[in-house]
């Protein structure tokens, strides 16, 4: 059986909030185009072996289906009541695969047509559909507007993806777009002559004074409660059930004996990011996984500093976080060159490491001979565990 892997992709509806998961199927080591989108054996193993039931965090999934795949008896293994398949744009829609569609709609499962251009052919299809999703790059707005106002009387939600700006997104949303996918989430907004909010302004002192490399532990202590709200989050935080301490924590110092100063720093720069107003919390989310990937990579490699590689995945998004841009974010904070330098240019080996994670939220495959399936799995699964959290 080949080896692959998955990547997660979130959909969010117009408040930003998670509606559901696309899980893309990563061929590993395999350079050779894939004409399937998912094979019986993967459906069976995403289901079994990779728990991409709680992978998903008990939101929808949205899994790929080619023609061939729709057919596999395995299909019947996966949840309906979480699964929606999501049928490829090249298929062709004949009578056969219209019956098959109909026999799982009776079973509870839900479609939604991807990368949708309108013919004739497709009104079966239409008809059993919950979503059409718009691929920004094949079809105009004034099109999919059209289609929006012709399909008024299906019971459907539309969905537009590889959304890349919030124009974009406010474009889309006023012609009745419900569902969002792309990372235009996770880029900064940054309008000419906005002024940088108070709020902005005092999380990025927190954020350069936490994270300097000469921090005493008294310093640190002092610094983070000065914040009332931030000191009260991080120990409601550190004694949670993500920590097994056998006495609970009472006191910023206490915490930072017993964690470190390094660890510390870690779970107040996540704390403090948390706390940003107006911002979605699939945003943080984006910058745990990447965090703890990063993390996990730098202990699969030996590197000798896996808590930097951490925060250097943490701050990947915090131009979004600020809506400030990257170097703007960075320049008050006293980080290691490595990090800055990953961060602003990715170079370096903690450069490499984010441009691997970003290539693999891209739809890319990882590295040859560098499989890292399982701990970006296990690195989703705890970015969720985490917000829940806090």
């Amino acid at each position: 059986m080949p080896k692959f892997s998955f990547a997660r992709q979130p959909i969010l509806n117009s408040s930003l909030e998670l509606y559901a998961y696309e899980f893309l199927y990563r061929p590993i080591q395999d350079e050779a185009p894939q004409s399937h989108s998912i094979t019986a054996e993967v459906i069976a193993s995403s289901a079994l072996d990779l728990g991409l039931k709680k992978a998903a965090n008990n939101h929808f999934i949205f899994l790929n289906m080619s023609y061939d795949d729709l057919f596999s008896p395995l299909i019947e293994a996966l949840p309906s009541e979480q699964v929606i398949l999501e049928l490829l744009e090249d298929i062709q829609p004949d009578s056969k695969l219209v019956k098959r569609a109909q026999e799982l709609s009776a079973k509870g499962f839900s479609f939604a047509l991807d990368d949708f251009v309108y013919t004739p052919d497709w009104d079966p299809l239409i008809a059993l559909a919950s979503i059409i999703k718009f691929d920004l790059t094949v079809t105009s707005i004034d099109v999919n507007k059209a289609l929006i106002e012709k399909l008024q009387p299906y019971p459907i939600q539309f969905l537009a993806e590889k959304v890349e700006t919030l124009d974009e997104f406010k474009a889309y949303k006023d012609i009745g777009c419900e569902l969002f996918q792309g990372y235009f989430f996770c880029k900064p907004e940054l309008v000419q002559g906005k002024a940088v909010s108070a709020s902005t302004l005092a999380i990025t002192k927190l954020l350069a004074d936490i994270n300097r490399t000469d921090i005493s532990i008294t310093e640190l202590e002092s610094t983070v409660e000065r914040d009332p709200n931030l000191t009260h989050m991080l120990l409601k935080y550190l004694n949670s059930a993500n920590f097994s301490f056998k006495n609970p924590i009472e006191r910023i110092k206490q915490a930072i004996v017993i964690l470190g100063i390094n660890e510390t720093k870690k779970w107040v720069t996540l704390i403090s990011l948390r706390s940003i107003p107006s911002k979605p919390l699939e945003l943080i989310k984006h910058a745990l996984v990447r965090a703890k990937l990063a993390e996990l990579i730098a202990l699969e490699n030996t590197e000798k500093n896996p808590n930097s590689f951490f925060l250097m995945g943490l701050l990947s998004t915090i131009d979004a976080l600020l809506d400030i841009t990257m170097k703007e974010a960075l320049k008050l904070m006293p980080l290691k060159d490595e990090i800055l330098e990953a961060l602003l240019e990715q170079k370096g080996e903690m450069g490499r490491v984010l441009s691997i994670i970003i290539d693999h939220e891209q739809q890319l495959n990882w590295p040859i001979d560098q499989d890292y399936s399982t701990q970006y799995i296990d690195a989703c699964q705890w970015a969720d565990d985490v917000t829940s959290s806090i």
